[in-house]
């Protein structure tokens, strides 16, 4: 069983499917990571052998300039001769086997690991393509399937997805999901009305709803007339907070209904979507397809025990764009790998928050998203600050939102306060493609405070 091994086997299987993923595929055939571990000093297999020698990538890191044509270096490159070279034993002398027999057959095996078929677009910041090949797909739909599983779902159930179609992991893993679970599933849209017309066509036990208007949809739902009495299960596609938890629980009270509310959710970049068993036993991951860790999100080094820290993912048996060290955005309280109630052994995330550490704010200069670890980058670690601060959120004066940085100038570089302040605008503007609303600099002790998403990072209350 995929979710009742030992800590001990876990490791095991995951160390091995590391070292095959590194040695095997990125290390060779992916042309960022190539010379990313070359500016590192290191190799593939020494990256294997010890993850957290390799620092946390973004979307920032492989497109640099804001281009998301960088993100093509991310997917593996090999053409049958390299395929050849690096292929596991078995699946070689298989294909190489019915070669023999079947003329053309071993190339349409080559493409099934290499050739990207299918692609979904990520990013908060910018947006980037996100490749995967046929094998690929397989992978996300077994995945899918161990979803349902945690869910406590079955082949009976049917499906009712109330969310727009779109090119994103989300949408494509929830459709996975439902077939290699063997589940009816329906993607009528977002519209009330056409959701209510499959509710009637279907006796669906199971709505999903994009988490951040779930329970406005339920409203509309109700006001079309949407048949909802034997959906059992609700869905929130997207890690709910408190807030969006408590507003669906009052939505589902309106329109007359109790089913069981779930929590499924795939990070910004990453194909596998995550499920809870029950409310709030955490989002359990797949250890043999995937390696989950925290990191500090100012500093992106491993988790230092100050939380709450950012969600980094490494996928494993993934053969189109290779996402290694990759940074979420997202923020979680902890990876718990105590057995969970439900008896699975699996390590599984608490307290996620997605999308934190990049939020959309309404600037002045339009709506974007900010990358918060970028900004951090620019101030940490410099000898002309002695402490910082960064805050967002509303402004005072109108309904925009504001990026401000705090700095304490160094012992020694007070008198040239205005210079510091003047290269941190720069240095951030560099860093993060974005310049502060205002620089402020501060006596000692002056910092403002606010609602903390990281040490030094706040939202302004």
């Amino acid at each position: 069983m995929w979710d009742k091994r030992s800590t001990a086997q876990q490791a095991k299987d995951q160390e091995a499917a590391l070292r095959v993923q590194l040695v095997d595929a990125v290390g060779p055939f992916s042309p960022f990571w190539r010379e990313r571990f070359k500016a590192l000093g290191t190799t593939a297999r020494k990256a294997a052998a010890d993850l957290t020698q390799v620092a946390p990538v973004g979307e920032r890191d492989v497109c640099p300039d804001g281009d998301p044509k960088g993100a093509a270096a991310l997917v593996l490159q090999a053409g049958e001769s390299g395929w050849a070279l690096h292929a596991e034993g078995p699946r070689l002398r298989k294909a190489l086997t019915s070669r023999l027999t079947r003329p053309g057959s071993y190339q349409a095996v080559v493409e099934a690991d290499t050739r990207p078929t299918s692609f979904v677009f990520a990013g908060l910041g910018l947006r980037y393509p996100v490749a995967s090949t046929r094998a690929d797909l397989d992978v996300i739909a077994r995945a899918g399937a161990r979803l349902w599983q945690v869910l406590g779902l079955t082949r009976d159930d049917v499906v009712v997805a109330a969310m727009a179609p779109e090119a994103s992991a989300t949408y494509q893993g929830l459709q996975l999901a439902a077939l290699g679970a063997g589940s009816p599933a329906l993607f009528p849209g977002d519209d009330p009305d056409e959701v209510a017309s499959a509710l009637h066509l279907v006796p669906a036990t199971v709505l999903a709803l994009h988490t951040d208007t779930a329970a406005d949809t339920l409203d509309d739902l109700d006001e079309a007339g949407a048949p909802l009495r034997t959906v059992t299960t609700v869905l929130l596609v997207g890690a709910p907070s408190d807030a969006e938890r408590l507003a669906v629980a009052e939505g589902l009270t309106r329109v007359g209904i109790s089913p069981r509310v779930l929590a499924v959710h795939v990070p910004e970049g990453h194909r596998l979507l995550w499920g809870e068993c029950a409310e709030g036993t955490g989002l359990h991951t797949y250890p043999d397809l995937e390696v989950i860790q925290l990191v500090d999100p100012e500093t992106g080094e491993t988790n230092d025990g100050h939380g709450p820290d950012e969600v980094v993912v490494t996928q494993l048996g993934m053969r189109g764009s290779a996402l290694l060290r990759w940074r979420t955005a997202d923020l979680a309280d902890s990876l718990e790998t105590a057995v969970c109630r439900c008896g699975r052994t699996v390590p599984r995330l608490v307290g996620v928050r997605r999308h934190v550490l990049v939020p959309l704010l309404a600037l002045r200069s339009g709506h974007r998203g900010v990358d918060l670890r970028g900004l951090a980058a620019a101030l940490d670690g410099r000898a002309d600050l002695a402490d910082w601060r960064i805050v967002v959120g509303p402004s005072p004066r109108d309904d925009h939102d504001e990026v401000v940085v705090h700095i304490v100038a160094s012992s020694g570089s007070e008198d040239d306060a205005a210079d510091v302040a003047v290269a941190v605008a720069r240095d951030v503007r560099s860093a993060a493609g974005l310049l502060p609303t205002q620089v402020v600099v501060n006596g000692p002790g002056e910092l403002p405070d606010g609602d903390r998403i990281s040490r030094r990072v706040h939202q302004r209350v």
